[in-house]
């Protein structure tokens, strides 16, 4: 008999393993995860998940630090890495979370993408320069390249995406997450970067025959995120927005086809509009 404190539900099973519970529910979905259904959701057995992690992680070659890992003091670390330059610092960290299992969209969400807000928080209260910000910028950006290159899913790419923050909008950091996050996810991506002519980003859209048109915004102005909303839907491209300066709601109000609140939502929805437009 199955005793209660076996099952799991997604967002427990997602803490052990150290993902997003929309993670494990595709792996359920898919087949690769076994889960029962009880009270209209999904409960894993601990003995069925810790097999699935075994059977991943000899695959992958990973050691697990999973029930073990401190997000905050792991952000802290990679914090004080880039306010002193420390570029080997910040790639041992990195080398060491993929290692483990982590995943390109969890390095963004919880490990990249917090260092640099409190980056950012720093140099808006005065207590870092523009050079040091800068500089700690530039190394996540190299950390994003080295995470790219590997986590490359094998196997034929599921669709073709573009990727860019409209014109007005020069945070490249951000869209460039995005570009990391679908390339893992098994997209080919055409990344943009930021401050990108609407005509630019539909033209390259029509000239790969985009599936998809992901765009990043940071900023409070909408003007040049309203526009190429506007001009990619009159081409027919769908699109997904995402990014913190918008929210759910104005995004689909200015033409979003959908909103992707972070870097693992981005993978899910790009994956789920890309099949139904295949079908």
């Amino acid at each position: 008999m199955i005793q209660a404190d076996d099952l799991l539900t997604l967002h427990e099973a997602a803490a052990i393993v150290g993902c997003h519970y929309q993670t494990l529910y595709r792996h359920v979905r898919a087949g690769e995860l076994k889960a029962l259904m009880a009270g209209g959701t999904y409960r894993i057995q601990r003995g069925d998940l810790e097999s699935w992690l075994s059977d991943r992680d000899a695959r992958h070659g990973a050691v697990p630090q999973r029930n073990t890992r401190s997000w905050p003091k792991l952000v802290t670390n990679l914090l004080d890495a880039l306010l002193a330059g420390d570029v080997r610092a910040a790639r041992q960290q990195t080398e060491r979370l993929l290692a483990g299992g982590a995943t390109m969209a969890y390095l963004c969400d919880h490990l990249y993408g917090p260092a640099l807000y409190q980056v950012g928080a720093l140099w808006s209260d005065d207590q870092l320069s523009i050079g040091v910000e800068h500089r700690a910028s530039r190394i996540v950006e190299g950390l994003l390249a080295h995470s790219t290159s590997r986590t490359s899913k094998p196997g034929p790419r599921i669709g073709v995406v573009i990727v860019a923050a409209p014109l007005g909008d020069r945070h490249s950091l951000a869209t460039q997450m995005v570009a990391a996050g679908l390339h893992a996810e098994g997209f080919h991506v055409h990344y943009l970067g930021a401050d990108l002519p609407v005509a630019e980003i539909v033209q390259m859209a029509e000239r790969e025959q985009a599936d998809l048109v992901a765009l990043s915004c940071c900023v409070v102005d909408r003007e040049g995120l309203s526009a190429a909303l506007a001009a990619l839907k009159a081409a027919g491209f769908s699109t997904l927005v995402g990014g913190h300066g918008i929210s759910e709601s104005e995004a689909l109000t200015l033409g979003a086809t959908c909103y992707g609140a972070s870097i693992e939502d981005a993978q899910l929805l790009a994956r789920g509009l890309v099949r139904s437009s295949a079908n």
